[in-house]
């Protein structure tokens, strides 16, 4: 036995740092994996990494630091809009983040446009503009909240996707309340912000130090005090608005009278692409069918076609063809698209 040299000795020390190592290395690896089961990283993974993740979160009702990720659902999913457009890496995408659904596609071949939720005219819910500069909207109706927003890119012709719509909707079992429509409004601008960004889309984006929670639902004023997307109106006496900003939806609700509405890129015709060009459906720019009376304007980007339309109030069987507009119903349509037009830089409205 050798004693002198130390070689006995260095054996077994050898043989424990080696097990140290491995076992650090064993642990490291169980605590990373446990670190990608936290929720703020489930959430960071999910719709190809281009979620907010404190405002997904807020929304979902958990918090950034916590480490409980067990029933915490997340899904994601891409979708193919083959024959449509060619859409960038990444799109068209969507996710489910405990309750919390995003869309993210491109304009011109947008699946989604009218997927979350369908407007309840005879009621208080219509699409109130989200602010700070933003081209979206949020709808409020039946203890949920939807927004959606449409952002231009320059770069992208109409065939590449013209620009990018994210449409997000808050869980089932969360009430709209003020803080839900604030941090849902930041969850659609800031994934809009960041599918930009990832696909190399050059736009400009809205200011999300000035965004704010939209209102929950339109107000009935008298038609002389509107303000908003009623303003102007003269063929009734009340109306039911929402403040005018740039939204790519819009409704004025003539009460007792028309149901005036603008619709812009991916939401003038939810079932065709804007690159097909459709105006609502219609083949032509302007017109009278049995319960629409339209006219149209040419836009910039991905707002494509604006589309400015009046149909008859909610279980009326008025039809247009027979019974078709008075001069001051007319007028009010007119008003209502040139208004909603000029908000949006579009070309003057086609005549009928």
């Amino acid at each position: 036995m050798k004693w002198g040299n130390g070689a006995w000795l260095r054996k077994p020390v050898r043989r424990r740092l080696i097990g140290s190592v491995l076992t650090l290395a064993v642990l490291g690896a169980g605590y990373y994996g446990f670190q990608l089961q936290y929720p703020a990283a489930k959430t960071a993974r999910a719709c190809s990494g281009m979620l907010p993740v404190d405002s997904v979160l807020h929304l979902a009702g958990k918090s950034k630091l916590s480490l409980l990720g067990q029933g915490f659902h997340v899904s994601s999913k891409q979708f193919d809009v083959s024959g449509r457009v060619t859409e960038p890496p990444g799109l068209a995408t969507t996710c489910d983040v405990d309750g919390v659904v995003v869309s993210i596609e491109t304009a011109s071949g947008a699946h989604n446009a009218y997927g979350f939720y369908s407007f309840q005219r005879d009621q208080e819910s219509l699409p109130v503009p989200l602010d700070g500069g933003w081209n979206g909207f949020m709808v409020t109706q039946e203890g949920e909240a939807t927004a959606s927003v449409l952002l231009s890119c320059s770069n992208w012709s109409p065939q590449k996707g013209s620009g990018i719509l994210v449409v997000a909707q808050s869980p089932y079992d969360r009430e709209p309340t003020r803080f839900v429509r604030l941090e849902l409004a930041r969850t659609v601008t800031g994934t809009a912000r960041r599918a930009a960004e990832k696909t190399g889309c050059v736009t400009e984006p809205g200011d999300a130090s000035k965004l704010s929670a939209p209102a929950a639902a339109a107000t009935t004023v008298s038609a002389s005090d509107a303000t908003g997307t009623c303003k102007g109106m003269t063929s009734v006496k009340k109306v039911r608005e929402t403040a005018a900003g740039t939204s790519p939806a819009e409704e004025c609700v003539l009460v007792g009278g028309l149901q005036l509405a603008s619709a812009y890129g991916p939401f003038n015709d939810a079932s065709q692409a804007v690159v097909n060009g459709k105006y609502g459906g219609h083949d032509q720019p302007s017109g009278t069918d049995v319960y629409t009376v339209w006219t149209s304007a040419a836009c910039q980007g991905a707002q494509g076609v604006g589309y400015y339309h009046a149909s008859p109030p909610e279980g009326s069987d008025r039809d247009f063809t027979t019974d078709p507009l008075t001069k001051a119903e007319q007028a009010d349509l007119t008003h209502f698209a040139e208004q909603s037009a000029a908000r949006h830089g579009c070309s003057a409205t086609a005549g009928r």
